[in-house]
This record gives structure tokens, C-alpha cells and sequence, in this order.
């Protein structure tokens, strides 16, 4: 039986020595009864004795705490608990919105992601070739001595089996239908010269280049009939008595051919044709471009015959010049050549092969390579050479043996020259033109059959060495594995004509007639491709595919797609490949797959369906441009629909979707709506042919589809859709789309759903989603053509009526639907510029009256200060959106009111000032963009009839030198620099509105408008108010306690600056006539008239028809789409890094696992001896450079986070006492930070603050000075909360809820709010009913339903969010605490207990079941300061507000276990009071935060405690 650690007696020794504080007359008039604290000769405090065997803590056994409090051990030893401990770890705020702000994908630097021409756009065709044939049969050349026996064979043809004429016949037939069965395409002419004389050589090479036009010609030459061509350029043809060879300059032959050219030289000593051809293609170039530089001389006179006077007795050498072509489109240099052999070397004449043994390799390479293969085979075989020849079956028949190893055999060269080849070499050579790619397969044979035999083919372009590639087996294994069934195939194939009735004897000259189809031969086919396919999988599992390295078998997955029984799987792995990004698509694009893909749109399988979806999903994605091919009507006039029509009847809710042989239907639904988006974005013929099959019905149907990612398309789709295409938008009012969408921008649970319902009503509203930077605006409903079915008083109401709805998104969590918001308000502001003149000019009079008035008086007005103006402030806003409703109402039942002047007035003063708040978004991109719409709002106004009397406003506005001066805010995520002072900083960045740089911003200057009602209230420069307000009041960065006034959040400058820019009024007339009301109401209607005559004008436009924008500057563009439009980049089908077992970041978070649980290991048993030991020992002393308001460990990383008063957070290392980063929070230097959180604690952990403006701002990478960001930032109450300095608040309290993903959240409020992560949504708010401000929050972690609040007025209440509003409060405990709360805590773990304590100095512990408290304990008279509980160990922390700080046991019988004294700082005041204290969760560590420096203690021994080696026994952590 284990034994229990049993500890000694807490006798408790009266202090003889107490600390005496130098300001006070003693310590106990403070502190009440004079608890035991250590003295300096450490006696007076017990020090625990433990012997070596109980250091050990060999007795511990996890699970041993008393029973836990408030009923939770029942609840937690249930089934339902022990199951939710099992679930899976969620993270928040990791989504891609999150990681890029939700803008889109910077563009890539990689230049594997950089966009190709992969449509070989300047690809040239053959169109014409020349076929000459020099043999002279009969008749050898002089310089060939031919061995006996010799190769002898022509085109398969035995030139000495039959007469000359017709051997010469049949070879030329032979020859040609070679090389028509070389390209299947019949644009290629071919002509046959037969031992064409000199004579005829220019004729029909000028005849083929005059045919071909600017395409390319094929010039064959056979020269095995003549002589080798010699070293100076010639080769030899014959004279029209064939008594002669005369040779002919290739210098010629490059005339006449032109370019562009192919030539092929099948004879000896090629290699000399090649050269010289380079060599005369240079000096053709330079010719031509010489003459091109200068150009001829004008015609000269004509003779009298005619004939021009300086031809007339010239000879024919001139012809020529006389008419001079023009510069081809491909230079002749760039000439292709295919040689048979070197300039030494002479063709092979073993009798076995062919005399043609090159162009045999070129035009019928299954022969050649079957004859090959045999003469090298080294066993015996039964097999002939004449038996080759007659292989079974059809070129194009790929079920055949001979047409599937034509069909292996492409694939085998063009994987081999997509391996060895440069990128544009492969396009040039295997892509560009059917004819050159044949004949280069063809080469690549050549070089490998003529090599064996010592000949050396060459080409031009030069190919690197193809010979020797491994490849090469696959294809001999591919011939084996189908001459093994030749015989076999042989003998079927004579017992089948046995069967047919005997036919006549044919001569020589006649053609077989044409056997009807037999039976299926008996034929194995090849496992080629199969093998190849799971070589190609085998290279997506484990092959290179972070490197970026091309996969080898790429090229054969494009050969399988042409096969049915390998189709479906090649096109699976063809989609795991495209899945691996951009530079994927790029190399699958470059290998030629997009015309299989487009042409497999009209197969009928339904199996295909999934996986071509995705295909094309992916392509476009990339390549946007792609949809005018799914537009066109690309197959026969047969098939009546269009590609794009696949995917119509995929998406279409009752269409043959829901027979698709996969459970995720929504999913590839949610693909045909962004390919449909793709096809209508900047493409009117897209958004007709869509709206014209019901793309537009099926959107709306499933934008309440189950699915979010079909919604968000089905949205954007819509968007796409009615971009500037007044048909679409009509069809969608008729529909009352918009109704639709603004119910989901209300209601969906998914930020990017309600980011992309947004971003569809800004489209709606005259922004455009268009990807050229050509195209900044779009039409908006309101300004539709007097041909649509609205008048102009529905049009304008439809418009006002969603600008009101969407208002509430202003308080949206995330940050991409705030930006979209901005982005559709913006196109408001466009249409009706005049009416928010006049709000903001309205705006101005306003606040600057209101500035004035503050400007006379030195305190504060209650009238507009306080609790209560607050309230009236609230009231007026209230009233607000009362009387819009009231005035929408109206005009549901009037046709007049809609555009009620009273009624629009006041709608756009609430989006004037919604876009006010929105220029101090916590989040950078929307505040920016929403100062930029402000931007535009006040030029224009400073620009109107109202600018005159706008200047008056702002000259007779108050500059008074000594009002309070406000420091414009850092960007979120600004590092600090140690050696440059924080002010300095703050100063450096005046100008740069959160932290971004925008030139001529006046916006910026407004922000001093927004509170000059309390900015102008004290002419003494105000501290900014403490978000700790100790003892219930504010306290300055010194630590004195502040004068009673107003939170400034304006600055003085920003008016003068507004006031210099707006100039003074006109010296010519005096500054009342400006401001005098008929004037100003002339003006006002002036501004209504024009905005009504310019809209008039832009509906008398045509629907599709330019319309003026030359001064148009809004609206803003969208980025949503494009955000979007990065998830079909990005993999969808590969696991993340983080969950891929053996990659970087799967490691580091399996290592940070392990590292979590071995410090609850090492930790879980310390909680006993914490109880009881000292907690004197100082390990760490941070000095700050200001007041730290919060403090905050990590749970497992050695991080310290302080948030100062100047709005800066600093981070340290507390076990190697060093600060590691220090950056800006991203609000103003007067906004205090009141909370600190850290998310995903258990992984990489986000830290969260909140502002006592109510803002909540996440950060990534908080530690790192370099990679410190932003992730999202939002508006967590937008409640006025009071700011000044003479009420108690205690600004934005936050609590966190790891397990349910919920933010709770209060403060000067009558809620407590829940935020939802995963939904960036609030989600509830419970009724406080409190008379005073919240001042703490916590909650149970584990089920999180129970909810405590402490409050200003001594109340701790529970809360049970599972009730109603009438029944959420379950306790509410009141008379135990006389004083403002400072803290109050509940435990994570341990026993999960309960504390509260006020400034008065009571400490109580509750049990939740209970109505009164456990225990009451008195822990300072003369008030606390702080309170802190440790999460695990029964201890907890209190200070006094003379730094005097005690550890208490919980379970303890009343007196402190620790006492001592925290400094205040070298440089601080000596009674600075404790700003904050915080336990560590796991350690037993303390951190105290008082003046400017933060001290860190721990428990004594606690290191030795540590470092036992017998604490590994305890394996698992408790529960």
C-alpha cells in the first residue's frame, strides 16, 4: 500500500521583526493583524524539514485532492466528461482568412508558379512536303562500295525483286503512305519526286513554299542513288537525261524551301548537308536584314520592250534580287534538320536491316524497332524477320497489338524526351506540331537502333544523348511481352482466312481487296501503363513532391487517358497531382493535357464526373482565361451543348448530380459554381450563356445548402453573375435575391459565407469583381437603364434598403466582412455624393459646436459626460434606428416616401457614421480602406457649395494651444526597439493611420472630430485612464492618482491640420454670409439635384454601353474573390504539414505534446509541498519602461507577457531572464489594455488582447520580433463604454474558453457577452442585472457553462448559460465583500476553487452550491491591491497597496504561509502599487507587476524539487 505523504504541523510563529514601510507610522495600521512573515534572519517563518525520502514524493499518487468543489466531481467522473476529455483539440483562428487577413495570395517569386504560354500560341504547322527520292535503281554511285551481301531494302520494298519502274513505283507509293500515316492530320500535302532532275528541283520547292505560305515545309531527301554531298555545301541530283549527277548548292535549296523548314537527309555523310545549311541560314538571316535596313531604290524606267533598263542585259544569275522576299516569320537559322549519319560516317549495309534504315526509324518505327529487338534477341526463337512485318492489326486501333505498341511507343519517347529535353525545347519539338513531333519520335529510335550499329545521327536542334535512357527496358519488355504472342496471333489470324472464301490471284500491280472483321485475336495485352500508373502513384506518395521535381511518368498518364480501362485511375492521380499547387498545373498545361481534358467534357461516364471537376477546377484557378474554351462550342455541330453545360448539370439542384458515385456531392457542387463564377467574371458571352441555362436559380437554391463551401460559391457565383449585367440583376430582384443574401449576411454561422454574401450585394450595388486592372466600377441597381423593369423610385429604394441592413455587419467578427462592407458602402457613397456632403458637412457643425461649447467650461458637463451620456448618446442612436425603421415602414406603404427627403437624410448620416467608426477598426486593411471612402467624402466637401462655409466652421473651431494631445496609434504588431524610446517611436509614426502610409489623408484629420464633445473638456493635459482602477480610481503612468476628467481620444493638431487644408473663407465676403442658413439650405438642395441628374444621366446610358467615368473614383474593389479563389490553389487532398508524420511541423508539435505532458508530470505532485513552503525566493527582476497593467505565463512556454500603459506588450523569458520581443498592441497610447488571453495554449499559442475600447486583437508569433503579426481583430462590444477617469470601470474583461472555442467578454455594460471563435459571431448575450461595471470574469473550463462575475459594487454572481434570460443567474452573493471586486477565479484544476476578493481586503471562497461563502478571510486592512490564483495547487496570492504580498493556503486554517515585499522599481515611486500578480499555471512561480518592473518569485526549494530523477515514475498526468 502506497504511503501518504504526510506534512508537518502548520504552527504559525508570530514575526518579532515586522517590515517597517518608511511612509507609514507602522505596517499594522495598514495591514491590520500582524501576520507571521519572515524576518531577515528567516526564523520567523517555519521552514519545512524534509528528509530525503520524502523529497522523493515517492507516495504521491495523482488523484488524491479532496473532493471538488461546486458538485463538478460528479460531473467530471461521468462518462459524458471522460468522453469529452477524448474529443479532438480544436485550434481557433487558424484558417487561411486568418493567416492572410483574408486578402489573396501574394503573387509567387517561385518561377515554377509564374504563368507559361503553354497554348504554343506561335506554333507553326507543316503544310507541304517535298518528298525527293534519288535511287537510280540499277545504278550505284561511285563513291559507295557496297559490301555482298548488302541492305537492300527501300520502304519494306525489294527494289531488285521486280522491274525498275514498278519497284521505283511501289517504293514512292510505300514512302508516302509512310509519311501519311506518320501525323494523322490531313492539312499536310505530300508530293513525290522520283529522281527529279535539277531542272525540276526549283520548280517544285518555290511550288511548296508558294503553298504553304507562312507554314512550314518538309523537304525529305533520300540520296542513296547518288553521291555523298560534299564538304563545300552540295548535294547531287540528276539531268533530265540521267547521264549526269549535277550537284546543287544548298545555298539554293534554302531559297527556295524558305521558312520555316524541316529537312531530313537520309544518306551518307549528312552531317556535311547540316553544317552548311546552318551556315547558309545565318548569312540568308543577314541578307534579309540587310536589305531590310535598306530598302530599294524606286522601279527604274522602262525600255521600250519593257523590260527594265538595268535588267536588260542581265543575265539569269540576277533573278533572284529581282523580286526580293520578305523576312520570314521563323529566321532561317531556327531551320530543323534530322541527319542520318556524321560527315565521316556511311549508312549501314548489314544485309538484315533496311538500305533506309534512318527514315524507316522515322516513318515506321514499329517495324524497325520489332526487326531490332530481334536481332539482338539471345535466345532461340522461332520468330522470322518476314514475320514481323506481319503483326496483326491497325496504327490507329489501340485494342490491337500493333496499334498499342504505336500507342506504348509515344508514350516511351515523349517521357523520354520530357525527361531529357529543356521545357521549350520539348514545346518546340513535341508539341508544336504534330508532323515534327512524329518525326522526332522517330529520332529518338534512330539514335538508339544507328548507334548500335556505329552510325551517328544528328539533329537541329542538337538533343542531348537519348540512347542509353532506362526507359528503354520498359519498351523492350513491351516488344518481348508481345512478339511471345506472335506466333500464336499468326496462327488465329490463317485459321480465320482459312474460313473465308478463297480469293482470285492478284498481280503485282493490284490491291488486296479489303477482308471483313474477324474475331477477337487471342491477345494479352501490355501491363505498360498500368506498371507506369503505379510508378506515378508510387511518386505522389513518396517521390519528390516538395522539391518540386517533375514526375517521369507524366507524359504516359497523358498517353492513358486515351484508354478506357486505365482512364478513370490515370485521371485520379492526375488530379492528386494538379492538387499539388500552381506549378503542378503549370507542367501538366506543358505536357499537353488540356485538349484530352476538354475533349473528355462529353463523355458520358458518370465516374469521370468527380474527378474532371476537379481537374478543371484546378485549371481554372490558375488560368481564368481557360473559360472561353469551355464557352465555345468545340465538338461537332453534332452535340448541341456546350463544354460549360458539364458542369450546369452537375450544379443544377434536381439534375444528375445526385447520381454522382461519391458522398460528397455539395463538395463538387461547390467547384461547378466557382468554375461557373470563373466563366461569367469579365466575360459577358460566360454571364448570357449561364443566365440563359438557370445558373442563377440553381445559386439561389443552394445558398441554404447544408454545405458552407457551396454557399460561399453559390454566392460568389451570383456575384459573378449580375456584375455589371442589368438582365442578371433584374432576374435576381424578381427573385428577391438580395433578401435572400441579406439573410444570410445576418444569419450564417460561416465568415466566409457572410464575407461572400457581402461582396454579392456590393456587385449588386455597383462595384465590380472584375480581375482586369482596366475595370474599376460596375452599374449599380440604382442606376439602372430606363428600359429595365424598375422606375427610378424602386431602384433607389431597393438600394437604401439593403445599405441599411448591412449596417449591422459593422460589428461583424471578422475582418473580411468588414472590409467587404466598406467596399459595397463605398459604392453608395458614389452614387449619392451630394447627400453625404451634406452628413459630413452636418458632422462638422455638430461636433465643432460641440467642441466650442466643451471649449468654455474646465469639467466636465454631465450632460454629455458620464454614465449618463453615455446613455443619451446611446438614446440618440437608438432613436436613430427607430425612426429608419419607422420611415421604411412608410414607404412599403407609400410609393413617395422612399425618397422622403427626412427619410434619406437620416439613413445616410447612419452610414456616414458608420463609416466613421469603421476608420478606427481595430483591423488595419478596413480602417484604411474606410479612410480612404472618408478621404474622398471630404475633398469632396471641401471641394462643394459647402466648402466656404465648412472653412468658416473650421476658423471659428478652438485651437487652443493646451488641450490634450493624442498620439496617433502604432500598427498592430510594430516592434519595439530596445534603444528607441517608446515616445519617439509613437512620434515617428504621426501621419501613418495605424500604422500604414497614405499621402494627402484627410480622413485621418476627421478622427479629431469624432470625440471633441470630451477631447475639449479640460485644458490640463489628462493621464490616460488605468484599465486597473485600484481602489476605484485611475492612476497615472507615475503611480499618483490622476485628476478627475475626460478620456481624450482626439488630437488638437489633426484640427489645425484640417483647418490649413480647408484654407480661410474668402476675404471678400464676411464669414456669416457663408454660414447663413437659406444659403446653406440652397446649397444643400443643390447637392440633392445633382446626385439625381447624374444618376438620371447614367440610366439614360445602354445596358451594355459605356458610361462616363472619368471622374469616378469609387467604388473600392473587393478582394474576396480572389481570397477565395486561393483554396482551389492551395492542396486540398494531402494531409497539412502539421498532420503529415515526419515533416517539420509535425515533429515540432509531437514534441511539443510530449513537453506539455512532462511538465504536468514534473508539476502535478508539487502542488502539496506548495501549500506549505515558502514563496520569498526571487528568480527573476524585469525592469519595464512603464507601468505594467497585466501580466500573464504561459501554461508550457517560458513566456512572461506584460501589457503596459502605453499600449505596448512586452514578452520575457522568464527562466533565462531576458526580454525577447516588445511590440505595439495597435491602439491609442490612452486606451489601456485590460486583459491578456492566450489561445491554443496546448500548440502554437495566439495571444489576445482586449482595450478598454471595447477592441479584441489576436497575435501571431508574439515572440518573435521579426514574424509578430496580426491574425484578426474585432469590435467585442461596441456599446459605448464610459472612459473617465472619476468612474469606476474597469475597461474590456475577457475570459476564454479553450474547450468550447467561446470569448466571454463585459465591462461597464449590462451584459456579458459570448463570442463564438469558429463563428467570429456573438452568439449570446446573458442579462448582468448589476448596478455597477463588471470588474472580473471567470468560468468553469472544462463543461464551460457556469459563468461568475465580480462587479464594482461588492456582488459576485453566477451565471448557468443553459437557462433562459429570466433564470441565468443561479447566485447572487452580496454583503461579503463591501468594496469593489479585484479579482475573482475559478481554478482549471486542483479542486477547482473558487476565490473573490475586493479592494477592501476580504478573500472569500465560495462553493456554488452553497449561498453563503466556505470561508471569509480578512488579508489586508488596509486594502488589496491584487488577487491571484494558482490553477492546480491549493495557494493563492493577495497584495496590499503597499506591495506587501502573501501566499495562503486554501485548505489552510487562516494565516499566510508566505509573506514578503515587493519593490517597486529603481526609478519607481516607493508606494507604487501592485498593477498586477499572476501565478504560473503549472509552475510554482509567482509574478508581481508594480511601478515599472516586474519581479518573479517562486517556491522555495522549488528547482531542487524539480530535478528529482525519481519524478519520471509518474507517466500520466492527472485528470
Amino acid at each position: 500500500m502506497a504511503r501518504v505523504l504526510e506534512y508537518p504541523p502548520s504552527a504559525q510563529e508570530k514575526d518579532k521583526d515586522r517590515l517597517k514601510d518608511p511612509d507609514e507610522a507602522s505596517e499594522s495600521d495598514e495591514d491590520g493583524e500582524g501576520e507571521g512573515e519572515e524576518g531577515d534572519d528567516g526564523s520567523a517563518q517555519p521552514e519545512v524539514d524534509w528528509d530525503d525520502d520524502q523529497l522523493s514524493l515517492n507516495s504521491y499518487r495523482p488523484g488524491q485532492d479532496e473532493d471538488v468543489r461546486h458538485g463538478f466531481g460528479d460531473a467530471y467522473s461521468s462518462e459524458e466528461y471522460m468522453n469529452a476529455l477524448e474529443k479532438t483539440y480544436f485550434l481557433y483562428w487558424t484558417d487561411p482568412r486568418h493567416e492572410r487577413g483574408g486578402l489573396p495570395i501574394p503573387p509567387s517569386l517561385r518561377p515554377g508558379d509564374q504563368k507559361i504560354d503553354w497554348r504554343n500560341r506561335d506554333r507553326v504547322r507543316t503544310a507541304a512536303a517535298v518528298l525527293v527520292v534519288c535511287l537510280r535503281i540499277g545504278y550505284d554511285p561511285p563513291d559507295i562500295i557496297k559490301t555482298d551481301p548488302c541492305a537492300k531494302l527501300e520502304c519494306w520494298v525489294d527494289p531488285y525483286s521486280m522491274a525498275k519502274e514498278k519497284a521505283m513505283d511501289r517504293i514512292t507509293k510505300n514512302l508516302q503512305h509512310q509519311f501519311e500515316a506518320l501525323a494523322a492530320t490531313p492539312k499536310t500535302r505530300y508530293k513525290l519526286f522520283p529522281d527529279p532532275p535539277i531542272e525540276d528541283a526549283k520548280k517544285f520547292c518555290t511550288a511548296a513554299r508558294k503553298s504553304a505560305k507562312n507554314d512550314r515545309v518538309l523537304f525529305y531527301y533520300n540520296g542513296h542513288g547518288v553521291p555523298k554531298p560534299t564538304t563545300s555545301g552540295e548535294l547531287w541530283l540528276f539531268n533530265k537525261q540521267y547521264t549526269q549527277y549535277i550537284p546543287v548548292s544548298l545555298a539554293e535549296v534554302v531559297i527556295w524551301l524558305g521558312s520555316p523548314t524541316i529537312m531530313v537527309w537520309d544518306c551518307s555523310a549528312a552531317g556535311n548537308i547540316v553544317a552548311k545549311v546552318e551556315e547558309f541560314g545565318i548569312k540568308r538571316d543577314a541578307e534579309l536584314a540587310r536589305d531590310a535596313a535598306n530598302p530599294p531604290p524606286p522601279p527604274p524606267p522602262q525600255t521600250p520592250s519593257g523590260i527594265p533598263a538595268g535588267l536588260a542585259g542581265g543575265s539569269s544569275a540576277a533573278e533572284p534580287t529581282a523580286e526580293r522576299p520578305q523576312i520570314p516569320t521563323v529566321p532561317f537559322r531556327e531551320t530543323i534538320q534530322l541527319a542520318a549519319c556524321l560527315g565521316t560516317e556511311t549508312l549501314p549495309m548489314n544485309p538484315d536491316l533496311p538500305a533506309d534504315l534512318f527514315t524507316c526509324c522515322l516513318t515506321s518505327p514499329i517495324e524497325i524497332a520489332l526487326r531490332f529487338f530481334l536481332l539482338r534477341h539471345p535466345l532461340k526463337t522461332d520468330l522470322t524477320l518476314e514475320m514481323l512485318l506481319e503483326l496483326p492489326g491497325k496504327l490507329n486501333d489501340r485494342r490491337t497489338p500493333l496499334g498499342e505498341l504505336t500507342w506504348i511507343f509515344t508514350a516511351v519517347t515523349d517521357t523520354i524526351a520530357w525527361n531529357i529535353l529543356p521545357h521549350e525545347l520539348f514545346q518546340k519539338l513535341f508539341r508544336h506540331d504534330l508532323v515534327v513531333a512524329a518525326l522526332f519520335r522517330g529520332f529518338l529510335l534512330a539514335e538508339r537502333i544507328m548507334r548500335f550499329y556505329e552510325c551517328t545521327p544528328i539533329s537541329v536542334p542538337a538533343l542531348p544523348q537519348t540512347h542509353h535512357h532506362p526507359l528503354w527496358d520498359s519498351w523492350d519488355l513491351a516488344v518481348d511481352m508481345c512478339l511471345s504472342q506472335l506466333i500464336k496471333l499468326l496462327a488465329a489470324d490463317r485459321a480465320w482466312k482459312a474460313t473465308l472464301p478463297v480469293q482470285p490471284l492478284l498481280l503485282p500491280d493490284q490491291t488486296a481487296p479489303i477482308l471483313p472483321p474477324g474475331p477477337p485475336l487471342p491477345y494479352s495485352h501490355s501491363t505498360f501503363f498500368a506498371e507506369q500508373l503505379t510508378a506515378f502513384e508510387i511518386w505522389l506518395e513518396q517521390g519528390s513532391v516538395a522539391k518540386r521535381k517533375q514526375p517521369e511518368q507524366l507524359p504516359v498518364v497523358l498517353q492513358v487517358l486515351l484508354s478506357q480501362a486505365h482512364r478513370l485511375k490515370a485521371l485520379i492521380l492526375l488530379c492528386k497531382f494538379l492538387d499539388l499547387g500552381p506549378w503542378a498545373v503549370n507542367v501538366a498545361l506543358s505536357i499537353g493535357i488540356f485538349a484530352y481534358v476538354l475533349r473528355l467534357l462529353q463523355a458520358p461516364a458518370t465516374e469521370l464526373r468527380p474527378v474532371l471537376i476537379y481537374i478543371w477546377a484546378r485549371i481554372l484557378a490558375v488560368y481564368e482565361n481557360c473559360k472561353e474554351d469551355l464557352m465555345k462550342q468545340t465538338y461537332p455541330p453534332t452535340r448541341a451543348e456546350a463544354p460549360y453545360q458539364y458542369f450546369v448539370s452537375i450544379l443544377a439542384p434536381t439534375g444528375s448530380s445526385h447520381h454522382l458515385p461519391i458522398p460528397n456531392v455539395s463538395e463538387h457542387r461547390a467547384m461547378c459554381a466557382f468554375i461557373l463564377s470563373v466563366c461569367c467574371r469579365d466575360y459577358r458571352p460566360g454571364q448570357i450563356a449561364c443566365l440563359r441555362v438557370q445558373v442563377f436559380e440553381a445559386c439561389v437554391v443552394h445558398l441554404r445548402d447544408d454545405d458552407p463551401l457551396l454557399r460561399q460559391w453559390a454566392a460568389l457565383c451570383i456575384a459573378m453573375m449580375w456584375d455589371d449585367f442589368e438582365e442578371a440583376k433584374m432576374l435576381g430582384i424578381r427573385a428577391r435575391v438580395h433578401e435572400t443574401l441579406l439573410n444570410v449576411l445576418q444569419m450564417d454561422p460561416v465568415p466566409e459565407v457572410r464575407a461572400s454574401a457581402m461582396y454579392a450585394l456590393g456587385t449588386f450595388l455597383g462595384t465590380t469583381g472584375s480581375s482586369s486592372s482596366k475595370k474599376l466600377f460596375g452599374r449599380s441597381i440604382a442606376v439602372c437603364s430606363s428600359s429595365s423593369e424598375l422606375d427610378e423610385v424602386d431602384q433607389v429604394d431597393i438600394e437604401l434598403g439593403i445599405a441599411l441592413m448591412i449596417l449591422r455587419s459593422c460589428t461583424d467578427g471578422s475582418p473580411p466582412v468588414r472590409r467587404e462592407l466598406v467596399v459595397t458602402l463605398s459604392a453608395i457613397v458614389n452614387e449619392h455624393r451630394g447627400q453625404f456632403i451634406i452628413a459630413a458637412y452636418k458632422s462638422i457643425i455638430e461636433r465643432a459646436a460641440k467642441a466650442t461649447a466643451a471649449a468654455t467650461t474646465t469639467a466636465p458637463s454631465p450632460s454629455n459626460s458620464g454614465p449618463n451620456g453615455a446613455k443619451q448618446e446611446q438614446g440618440l442612436t437608438e432613436e436613430t434606428l427607430a425612426f429608419i425603421t419607422a420611415s421604411l415602414d412608410t414607404a412599403a406603404e407609400s410609393e413617395d416616401a422612399a425618397s422622403s427627403p427626412a427619410f434619406q437624410e437620416t439613413l445616410f448620416s447612419c452610414i456616414f457614421k458608420t463609416l466613421f467608426d469603421l476608420m478606427t477598426d481595430p483591423f488595419p486593411d478596413v480602417a484604411e480602406r474606410a479612410g480612404t471612402v472618408m478621404d474622398y467624402i471630404i475633398g469632396q466637401l471641401l471641394a462643394s457649395s459647402l466648402g466656404a462655409a465648412t472653412r468658416v466652421t473650421l476658423s471659428n473651431a478652438p485651437t487652443t494651444a493646451s488641450l490634450a494631445r493624442i498620439r496617433p496609434p502604432l500598427l498592430a504588431g510594430t516592434t519595439m526597439p530596445d534603444a528607441v524610446p517608446a515616445e519617439k517611436v509613437v512620434s515617428a509614426a504621426a501621419g501613418k493611420p495605424n500604422g500604414v502610409q497614405v499621402p494627402g489623408r484627410t480622413a485621418s484629420l476627421m478622427k479629431s472630430l469624432a470625440s471633441l464633445t470630451t477631447a475639449l473638456s479640460d485644458p490640463t493635459p489628462v493621464p490616460p485612464p488605468s484599465s486597473l482602477r485600484l481602489n476605484g480610481t485611475a492612476h497615472s503612468p507615475n503611480g499618483s492618482v490622476g485628476s478627475p476628467g475626460l478620456h481624450s481620444s482626439a488630437s488638437t493638431d489633426s484640427l489645425r491640420h484640417l483647418q490649413s487644408r480647408a484654407g480661410r473663407p474668402a476675404a471678400s465676403k464676411g464669414k456669416n454670409a457663408f454660414a447663413d442658413p437659406a444659403v446653406i439650405r440652397a446649397a444643400m438642395k443643390g447637392l440633392v439635384a445633382g446626385d439625381e441628374e447624374r444618376m438620371r444621366k447614367k440610366r439614360g446610358t445602354p445596358p451594355n454601353g459605356p458610361m462616363d467615368t472619368t471622374d469616378q473614383v469609387l467604388p473600392l474593389k473587393g478582394p474576396f474573390f480572389d481570397f477565395s479563389l486561393g483554396y482551389y490553389k492551395e492542396s486540398q487532398m494531402r494531409a497539412t504539414e502539421t498532420e503529415e508524420p515526419g515533416s517539420v511541423e509535425h515533429n515540432q508539435r509531437v514534441w511539443r505534446r510530449a513537453r506539455n505532458e512532462s511538465i504536468i508530470i514534473k508539476t502535478q505532485p508539487l502542488k502539496a509541498p506548495a501549500a506549505v513552503s515558502k514563496w520569498d525566493e526571487q528568480i527573476g527582476f524585469y525592469p519595464n519602461d512603464a507601468v505594467p497593467s497585466r501580466i500573464l505565463f504561459h501554461q508550457f512556454e517560458q513566456h512572461l507577457v506584460a501589457a503596459d500603459n502605453k499600449g505596448l506588450i512586452t514578452v520575457y523569458e522568464w527562466e533565462k531572464n531576458r526580454r525577447v520581443n516588445r511590440f505595439a498592441n495597435g491602439s491609442p497610447a490612452s486606451v489601456p489594455i485590460s486583459s491578456v488571453q492566450f489561445v491554443n495554449e496546448d500548440d502554437v499559442a495566439l495571444l489576445m488582447t482586449g482595450t478598454a475600447d471595447g477592441h479584441v486583437r489576436l497575435f501571431r508569433k508574439y515572440a518573435s520580433p521579426s514574424d509578430v503579426g496580426l491574425v484578426s481583430s474585432f469590435q467585442g462590444i461596441a456599446e459605448s463604454l464610459p472612459t473617465s477617469t472619476h468612474q469606476q470601470d474597469a475597461g474590456l474583461v475577457l475570459e476564454w474558453q479553450q474547450g468550447r472555442g467561446h470569448l466571454l467578454m463585459g465591462g461597464n455594460v449590462k451584459f456579458i457577452r459570448v463570442w463564438d471563435a469558429t463563428r467570429e459571431l456573438m452568439v449570446q448575450d446573458l442579462p448582468t442585472r448589476a448596478n455597477s461595471c463588471m470588474t472580473s470574469l471567470t468560468c468553469d473550463q472544462v463543461a464551460g457553462n457556469i459563468i461568475v462575475a465580480g462587479f464594482g459594487d461588492g456582488h459576485v454572481k453566477v451565471y448557468d448559460r443553459r437557462l433562459g434570460p429570466r433564470d441565468n443567474m443561479v447566485r447572487n452573493y452580496k454583503g461579503s465583500h463591501r468594496s469593489w471586486i479585484a479579482n475573482v477565479h475559478m481554478q482549471r484544476g486542483g479542486n477547482r476553487e473558487l476565490l473573490s476578493a475586493s479592494l477592501s481586503g476580504e478573500v472569500c471562497q465560495w462553493d456554488i452550491r452553497l449561498t453563503e461563502p466556505v470561508r471569509t478571510i480578512q488579508a489586508h486592512q488596509g486594502g488589496l491591491a491584487q488577487l491571484a490564483v494558482h490553477e492546480h495547487a491549493p495557494v493563492f496570492a493577495t497584495s496590499s497597496a503597499f506591495n506587501v504580498v502573501k501566499i495562503w493556503n486554501i485548505n489552510g486554517d487562516g494565516d499566510p504561509i508566505s509573506k514578503f515585499r515587493s519593490s517597486s522599481g529603481f526609478m519607481g515611486p516607493k508606494q507604487s502599487p501592485m498593477s498586477s500578480m499572476a501565478f504560473h499555471p503549472h509552475h510554482m512561480v509567482l509574478g508581481c507587476s508594480s511601478g515599472d518592473q516586474i519581479d518573479v518569485f517562486q517556491m522555495s526549494r522549488y528547482q531542487e524539487w524539480l530535478t528529482q530523477p525519481r519524478m519520471s515514475r509518474f507517466s500520466q498526468p492527472p485528470v
